[in-house]
């Protein structure tokens, strides 16, 4: 008898340390659990900034990408008053990104990084400032460089 009630005895008192042991993990369950959730949760509003900055800068990075394309316009018989008013033009021309403009009384050049081929340069240059690139003006093409003899 003595050895039941000693088995008895043991197991309530193991019985309730492992119900207590249980309880503590469940906890410690739970707190995983929550902090698994709130990592999810994370992750998924960092999956949708991320889809929001790829959105905006694939638009940024095609443009920079295709603004890739750079022409030198080489201009005789034009005087510096001229090349700076026609580079201020040439900064603010559609798909022109950038110009670096450099001055000589026997040819100046601007070399400009633009959005499409030159030939597209050519026509929007036309369309901006008609007096200089008019077709009579043009002494030649070719890609990547547009000669221009200028009559003022």
């Amino acid at each position: 008898m003595k050895k039941i009630a000693l088995i008895c005895f043991a197991i309530l008192v193991f019985g309730g340390t492992s119900v207590n042991a249980q309880g503590v993990l469940d906890k410690i369950e739970n707190i995983l659990n929550k902090a698994d959730r709130a990592t999810n949760t994370a992750d998924k509003a960092a999956k949708t900034g991320q889809k929001a900055t790829n959105l905006l800068a694939k638009k940024k990075g095609t443009e920079a990408e295709v603004a890739e394309t750079k022409t030198t316009l080489k201009l005789t018989g034009v005087n510096f008053a001229a090349l700076k008013e026609l580079n201020e033009k040439l900064l603010i021309a559609k798909g022109v990104e950038s110009t670096k403009m450099k001055f000589s009384a026997t040819g100046s050049t601007i070399l400009l990084q633009h959005v499409g081929s030159t030939e597209d340069l050519l026509k929007i240059l036309q369309k901006t400032n008609p007096t200089i690139f008019a077709d009579k003006n043009i002494d030649g093409m070719d890609d990547g460089e547009i000669s221009v003899k200028v009559k003022l």
